[in-house]
C-alpha cells in the first residue's frame, strides 16, 4: 500500500537509484522494440548520469521511501525543453507515477517559461505512445536517426506557430 509519494530534485546521492530504475524500465522498452544494443539508457555510465544530475533537471519519485521512478529534462533554445529517460520501476508501473512525473515536469517547465516540451519514444511501443498522447503530447513526426523508428512528440505549453521547427532545436538526441 502506498503511504507516501514524494517528488524531489535528484542529487548525486540518488545516482545508484536512478541507474537501477532506468535500467529496469528501459530493459522492457528494449525487449519490446527488439533493439537492446540501440537503447542508450541501458548503457549509460555513472559519469553520464552524474553529468545529467548536474546539468539537467532530474527528478525522482519516491514511494514509501523507495525510488520508483525518475525523469530528466533540459531547456534548449527558444524555450523548448527536451524530456528524456522517463522510467518507472516495473514494480510500480500502472499506479499513475509516470503521469505524475510528467505533471511535475510540466509544472517545472511552466515556471521556467518553457514554451513546449519535446521527447522521442519508440513508435513501435503503442503503450508509450498512448501514454504520452493521454498526457497532452501529440506526434509531431517520426525519425529514423536511430536503429529503430521513433515518434517525435510535443506538448505545447503556450500558443505556438503551427510550423514551428522543433526538430532543428532538439536535433538527434
Amino acid at each position: 500500500m502506498m503511504e507516501s509519494i514524494v517528488f524531489k530534485r535528484a542529487s548525486e546521492a540518488d545516482l545508484a537509484d536512478i541507474k537501477r530504475v532506468t535500467r529496469k524500465a528501459f530493459a522492457d522498452y528494449a525487449r519490446e522494440i527488439r533493439r537492446e544494443e540501440s537503447v542508450a539508457a541501458l548503457h549509460e555510465t555513472d559519469d553520464e548520469i552524474r553529468r545529467d544530475i548536474r546539468e539537467k533537471h532530474v527528478y525522482i519519485c519516491e514511494v514509501d521511501g523507495e525510488v520508483a521512478g525518475s525523469v530528466r529534462f533540459e531547456v534548449l533554445d527558444k524555450g523548448i525543453a527536451y524530456l528524456s529517460r522517463l522510467g518507472i520501476d516495473p514494480e510500480y508501473q500502472s499506479l499513475g507515477i509516470g503521469g505524475l512525473l510528467l505533471e511535475k515536469v510540466r509544472r517545472e517547465c511552466i515556471s521556467l517559461g518553457v514554451r513546449a516540451i519535446t521527447l522521442h519514444t519508440a513508435s513501435r511501443m503503442r503503450s508509450s505512445v498512448a501514454f504520452y498522447l493521454k498526457n497532452g503530447y501529440y506526434i509531431h513526426s517520426i525519425t529514423r536517426d536511430k536503429a529503430y523508428i521513433r515518434a517525435f512528440m510535443v506538448n505545447e505549453l503556450t500558443e505556438m506557430d503551427e510550423l514551428f521547427d522543433y526538430e532543428s532545436i532538439v536535433g538527434t538526441r
